[in-house]
């Protein structure tokens, strides 16, 4: 098996959904590992390969890249049937994206599920992993992060593999145009700024750091993980505080010249994980959609029709309702109770009690307590 990472521009999307399970629709169904819930419409045998592939890429890139360190909660993916299922909610530019926090409130990723070792897919993935690991990442760590694992290899047979191999396109890349100056990239925090050469820099400066201050970049990611969001500076100064932006950018040319690039061998003992599966309803499928149509909404626009049906189906569907509290910031706290009730073992209907109650209260600290008794439930939420 071969997992790598590259994005790239997608192909044009446009198509119409299909039609929901009840309606001659394809089955959509939940399938649950260890560490992955995967909401799904395609085959059932291309899912049970890529849950397998997954949980696989989880181990090699946490047990290389981040052995030791605590690892939280669960991923959500939403793997659609093809592409053009994903272009209907996905920006062009994207063939896979992966997210954090927002309604969800936890790490998620739609991609195509007939995407076959697509660079692209194993880069939002990749993602999705680091999130569970390292909250608050700035842009140019989470896509330098992804970069220098896009060319993980692993034999699943023999659990050998290496990482640290350079991307061809991207070394081809940085011969034909400098890279981007790091004071850009330290700048850049949104998707406007995010070019090509954002993500051939990104790949140099952390590769850059990986094979000449291993040490350091380790400890930057426990303090990034460890600080308020927006206060990564704080980490590099401390971690690297003769590395200027200035100074960096001469280092980084320098290494790209002349330095030594290290591909690190490995031999991970590859465990398999049993999975769980179960049928999903139609309300199940219109809080999926739902879901992607609040995430990648405009600014203004409506609550999306697919919301309304959720919740017509199931009053206390619990994504559904996430995602109407990304539009109301409220909700009441009789019907959080209701969901709660209905959800007992997920942390983040005990939230939604908590919200209803203006987190101020009696009752109010009965949900956190009981949201924070779960394994799922976020340490920086739950250290109020």
């Amino acid at each position: 098996m071969r997992l790598a990472l590259l994005l790239v521009l997608a192909a044009c999307h446009g198509a119409a959904l299909p039609a929901l399970p009840s309606k001659g629709g394809p089955v959509w169904i939940e399938v649950q590992s260890e560490h992955f819930t995967v909401w799904t419409d395609a085959p059932r045998t291309r899912i049970s390969k890529l849950v397998r592939e997954m949980e696989h890429l989880r181990q090699v890139v946490l047990g290389v890249g981040f052995a030791g360190t605590r690892i939280e909660g669960r991923s959500f993916v939403l793997a659609l049937r093809d592409g053009e299922e994903v272009g209907v909610f996905v920006p062009e530019q994207f063939v896979a994206f992966a997210f954090y926090g927002g309604a969800l409130r936890q790490p998620g990723i739609v991609l195509p599920a007939d995407a076959n070792e697509n660079d692209i897919v194993t880069h939002e993935l990749v993602h999705v992993i680091s999130f569970n690991v390292i909250r608050n990442q700035p842009r140019w760590f989470a896509e330098g992060l992804a970069g220098f694992f896009e060319t993980v290899n692993v034999d699943p047979d023999t659990s050998n593999g290496d990482v640290g191999q350079p991307n061809k396109n991207i070394v081809a890349r940085l011969r034909i145009t400098p890279p981007t100056p790091v004071a850009k990239m330290f700048g850049c925090d949104a998707y406007a700024c995010m070019d090509d050469m954002f993500y051939a820099t990104a790949w140099a400066m952390f590769s850059y750091l990986a094979n000449t201050h291993p040490n350091e970049l380790i400890e930057f990611s426990r303090r990034i993980d460890e600080l308020p969001a927006g206060q990564w500076m704080q980490a590099w100064t401390e971690n690297f505080p003769k590395l200027a932006p200035s100074e960096l950018d001469h280092q980084i040319r320098k290494w790209l010249a002349y330095g030594k690039h290290t591909v690190w061998k490995f031999d991970v003992k590859l465990q398999e994980w049993p999975v769980t599966e179960r049928v999903l309803r139609d309300a199940d499928v219109y809080a999926a959609r739902a879901l992607l149509r609040e995430r990648f909404r405009k600014v203004g626009e409506p609550q999306p029709s697919e919301l309304a049906a959720a919740l017509a189906a199931d009053p206390t569907h619990l994504i559904a309702n996430l995602v109407k509290v990304e539009y109301t910031k409220s909700i009441d706290v009789a019907l959080a109770k209701r969901i709660a009730a209905a959800h007992p073992d997920d942390w983040r209907a005990w939230w939604l009690v908590a919200l209803g109650a203006s987190w101020q209260g009696d009752e109010a600290r009965a949900a956190w307590t009981q949201a924070c008794a779960l394994p799922d439930s976020p340490r920086d939420w739950c250290k109020r």
